[in-house]
């Protein structure tokens, strides 16, 4: 048999032999998991992503954010606070820009700096809630360095507090935080663990000390201040929560200090240090607190030692990143979360740089899953008529109603895990990449296959252009677009990278387009692909504000697999 064998030049097959290589086709999903800034590179989840910025993460799909745009412009300083007005009979909010020592109607939109409807003030950091009472809705607002003011639909007012302990004499100009519990308003003094409580339904007057030094043993001064309802409702389970500076957490139940039969403490707590004085956020039923450790939701960390209380955290996911921004900018002013319920997203800001530059973090409520928003440099957020709003350098703006990030493009990037498809073993060749996505413009995004842990941005320019009727199949990659279609696209390019496992890289850029209305009809238009620009890109029907539609479903990909040896 060995000589029959010699005699016709058969010989075993060798590993690494060509014809040991197979052509195999897998998946990788949608990153719907969210970004994942905890788990270890080699086990992260295939649903999870490496970077996800400006990409939501939805049940089934990722989609690229929308854009904001100005509301209310022209400010000379930037805006700290925006206050809502929610007493109106015919429900429509009224918001209110604070910016240096005034503030400013910014209900409507305007592009011009109008006359302030309040003046005098020294802070633009305020704390507010709104407390109605027989009189009305009132709009009740303090900084810690001017009188704490009102408004009542109407007009602006300082309001008058007094009130006195003892050799303890309030000065109203110094209380910095307000919260309506239980239909009494309670007041906090700046720098200090002193609280002061008006009357019941009363929004001025002589206020009452309720001096919560001596249960907070480790010091510090009270940073924010909350009503937190077990129920749901204004029921039974009602609790008042105060949180220091050294992160200790008091909570009191009932509903007048002043009487020992109806007020009660229910314990302190040790939580992590708060980040600012915006950190408490209704939660539902629960209030979460944005501490040095992470959100947490107080209900689950009263039960846990500190060390502990990254297991209940909202930001487990995301513990890492977390944890390097509180180190970095612990200090600056603009922490803060806000729930936006028309997107179903919890947003954190995260000030980059104080007055400057800002990131948030991103949590689908539905789904749990996190991503990052770049590019939106926000120093407070408030909701008004169910529409989002930030206060930036130079005014308010919209977010969620553009097709970019007021005249500059949105960038979005993704990194998926890296995936072994099933085999840790085997080095793989990635030859071609076949994206599944729903889109309603045609873009060119920049693509690459990474391997083995790489790190690396695609090398190609990410761009967005107006629909011209290029097609997937005919145009180049890098050079043609993804073409707009109302049904899911689909089609092959080639890529490289070889390695034990793969991730896929993708970076788009939405560029703006401006439009110059043609006076035809209301969208007919012509459209220049820059502010500066004189080239016209194309004449089409397009509302001018419409937001790209980019949803991602799930990345194909075609490799060579060898067993045997080296490719």
């Amino acid at each position: 048999m060995r000589q029959a064998a010699q005699r016709y030049g058969r010989q075993p097959l060798r590993g690494g032999s060509r014809q040991g290589r197979v052509t195999t086709g897998s998946a990788i999903p949608a990153p719907v998991g969210g970004w994942d800034a905890q788990s270890p590179l080699q086990a992260m989840p295939a649903i999870n992503a490496v970077i996800l910025d400006n990409f939501i993460p939805r049940a089934g799909y990722v989609e690229l954010r929308k854009g904001f745009a100005g509301h209310a412009t022209g400010y000379v300083n930037p805006v700290e606070t925006v206050l809502v007005w929610r007493g109106s009979q015919n429900g429509t909010d009224e918001s209110f820009a604070c910016s240096g020592g005034f503030i400013y109607d910014a209900t409507l939109p305007s592009e011009t700096l109008g006359s302030p409807v309040y003046s005098g003030l020294s802070s633009a950091r305020f704390q507010w809630v709104n407390f109605a009472n027989d009189a009305g809705v009132w709009l009740i607002a303090c900084n810690g360095v001017d009188t704490p003011i009102s408004y009542d639909g109407a007009s602006f007012a300082a309001l008058a507090i007094t009130g006195s302990s003892g050799p303890i004499t309030l000065q109203s100009e110094t209380l910095i935080d307000v919260m309506d519990h239980k239909g009494r308003l309670f007041w906090v003094e700046k720098d200090s663990l002193r609280v002061w409580y008006t009357g019941a339904q009363a929004i001025q007057g002589t206020a009452n000390l309720l001096d919560l030094g001596p249960i907070f043993d480790e010091g510090g001064y009270i940073v924010a201040q909350g009503s937190w309802s077990l129920d749901g409702g204004q029921g039974p389970d009602d609790f008042a929560v105060w949180v220091t500076s050294q992160g200790q957490v008091a909570i009191f139940q009932g509903v007048n200090p002043n009487d020992a039969t109806d007020w009660a403490q229910v314990g302190v707590f040790n939580l992590g240090i708060p980040l600012g004085s915006r950190c408490l956020l209704r939660y539902g039923s629960d209030l979460v607190i944005l501490t040095t450790d992470g959100v947490v939701p107080l209900s689950q960390a009263l039960n846990l030692d500190r060390a502990q209380e990254n297991l209940v955290a909202l930001t487990q996911k995301i513990q890492n990143a977390f944890a390097k921004a509180t180190q970095r900018y612990q200090n600056n002013f603009g922490w803060q979360g806000i729930l936006y319920p028309k997107g179903s997203l919890a947003i954190y800001n995260v000030p980059v740089s104080e007055l400057n530059r800002s990131e948030q973090y991103v949590q689908n409520v539905q789904t749990g899953a996190w991503c990052r928003f770049t590019n939106i440099d926000a120093f407070c957020w408030s909701i008004a008529n169910d529409r989002i709003f930030f206060g930036a350098r130079d005014g308010v703006y919209e977010w969620d109603v553009a097709g970019n990030d007021n005249g500059e493009a949105i960038i979005g990037d993704l990194k998926t895990a890296f995936n072994y498809f099933g085999s840790i073993g085997s080095l793989k060749k990635f030859e071609m990449l076949q994206p599944v996505y729903r889109i309603s413009y045609e873009i060119a995004p920049a693509i690459e296959v990474l391997t083995d842990f790489k790190e690396k941005i695609p090398s190609a320019q990410p761009t967005f252009i107006q629909p011209t009727g290029a097609r997937w199949d005919i145009s180049l990659w890098d050079q043609g677009m993804w073409a707009p279609s109302t049904e899911t696209r689909d089609g092959w390019t080639s890529v490289t990278g070889i390695g034990y496992c793969g991730s896929v890289r993708l970076r788009v850029e939405v560029e703006p387009i401006i439009y110059i209305d043609l006076g035809v009809d209301s969208s007919t238009s012509l459209a220049y692909d820059d502010v500066e620009s004189t080239d016209i890109v194309a004449v089409a029907d397009y509302e001018r504000s419409s937001p790209v539609t980019l949803e991602i479903v799930a990345f194909n990909l075609k490799y060579q697999n060898q067993t045997g040896g080296q490719l």
